[in-house]
């Protein structure tokens, strides 16, 4: 609304400068007309650039997020660096399990940080502060300008588990890269791996249960053989893909 009181100010201050003949008059209204010119002016660059009229509010939400690696063995949260510093960037997550196109968060007046949590999913704190107007008087007058509701400051936290991983997208690219590379290979080295593992660890375990039992029958040795080789074949088969995929996500992280 100040904006249509300036115009209006503007055409009295012409109007009194040129049409009214008495000095008088033409001093008071022109005056008036100036003041109101000037005063409406500063008090539209004080709301454009100081916000005067409003007051910051905070809101917060809370959300569950969901990894955006199309593998459910190897959770991941993206981010994109914005420049060459590295020093803003936009992350990339989900909001839904089977969500095709990733979420991303702003990158203007955006502050994003990750921290690791001990619980089981994932989830993403959003603190948003903007501008509000005091009161009703204040957004008639400055409302036109469209501020309201303006974002002052974002505050990202993302709490991932500790088996998630955080690269960006340029190091998730070049891991998915390695992993096909090494695919064949690594197969390989898992066999020869477990089998090394599970043999010396059946061998210790019968040893072990024979100096508590000698006398164990051949029945009982085969049932902990085969129940030692299960557990023990799960156990460095996952120990085993861990300790791979650590020099690989190393690798794509140079």
């Amino acid at each position: 609304m100040i904006i249509f009181l300036l115009i209006i100010a503007a055409i009295a201050l012409f109007v009194s400068m040129t049409l009214i003949s008495k000095t008088a008059i033409r001093i008071i209204l022109s005056l008036i007309s100036a003041v109101v010119v000037v005063g409406s002016s500063v008090l539209m660059v004080m709301n454009d650039r100081e916000h005067f009229g409003m007051h910051k509010t905070t809101e917060t939400t809370t959300q569950e997020i969901y990894s955006v690696s199309p593998s459910k063995q190897m959770n991941m949260l993206l981010y994109k660096s914005i420049g060459t510093a590295d020093k803003e960037r936009v992350y990339l997550y989900n909001e839904t399990a089977s969500q095709k196109t990733p979420s991303h968060t702003a990158a203007d007046k955006t502050t994003n940080t990750v921290h690791t949590t001990t619980k089981d999913s994932a989830r993403l704190v959003k603190k948003t502060t903007r501008w509000v107007y005091k009161n009703g008087t204040y957004q008639f007058w400055f409302g036109i300008a469209g501020n309201n509701r303006e974002v002052s400051k974002r505050v990202n936290t993302f709490y991932v588990p500790k088996n998630w991983l955080t690269l960006s997208t340029t190091q998730a690219t070049k891991l998915g890269k390695l992993v096909k590379q090494n695919q064949t290979q690594m197969k390989k080295d898992a066999a020869q791996y477990v089998k090394t593992k599970v043999t010396a660890t059946v061998k210790a375990t019968l040893t072990d249960a024979m100096k508590k039992d000698p006398t164990m029958s051949a029945a009982d040795q085969k049932k902990l053989t085969e129940e030692t080789t299960k557990k023990a074949s799960a156990q460095f088969a996952a120990q085993y893909q861990a300790q791979a995929m650590q020099k690989l996500i190393e690798e794509a992280k140079k």
